[in-house]
């Protein structure tokens, strides 16, 4: 887990991304639509002009697109571009492969009793949705 989240730490510094940044990457990721900088501030509990300063930062590393909302221009709405959407998959799978890791060094009854004790959370709907899957 160490060395995944090591790798972790490096990719987002290779990027030069904030902790604030790299949230909003994973939000903008599970985000069917397009997200006003506004919503997105709020949600990761930052004001408007600092996640504007953020959002402005990932739209110059290409990682996010930015368009005026079509019905009030003072809305700047923001979604993932192709390698903003790479990027968080790309770190998604480090911590995947740091858990597997993990699993491996169980011994069958210590599995056993995590598959039990994760079943009522891998269920939550919540956790569905941020896994990419349906219910």
């Amino acid at each position: 887990m160490q060395t995944h989240g090591r790798d972790l730490i490096h990719l987002a510094h290779e990027f030069e991304l904030s902790f604030s940044q790299l949230k909003a990457l994973h939000v903008l990721f599970n985000e069917p639509e397009p997200v006003s900088v506004k919503k997105l501030g709020e949600h990761l509990g930052l004001s408007l002009a600092a996640m504007s300063r953020a959002a402005e930062e990932l739209v110059q590393r290409g990682l996010v697109s930015r368009s005026e909302d079509t019905e009030d221009r003072r809305i700047k709405r923001l979604w993932l571009t192709d390698a903003g959407r790479a990027l968080v998959q790309r770190m998604r799978e480090m911590r995947m492969a740091g858990f597997e890791e993990f699993v491996s060094t169980l011994s069958p009854k210590e599995r056993s009793l995590l598959t039990k004790a994760l079943e009522p959370i891998l269920a939550r709907a919540d956790v569905v949705a941020f896994c990419g899957g349906t219910r």
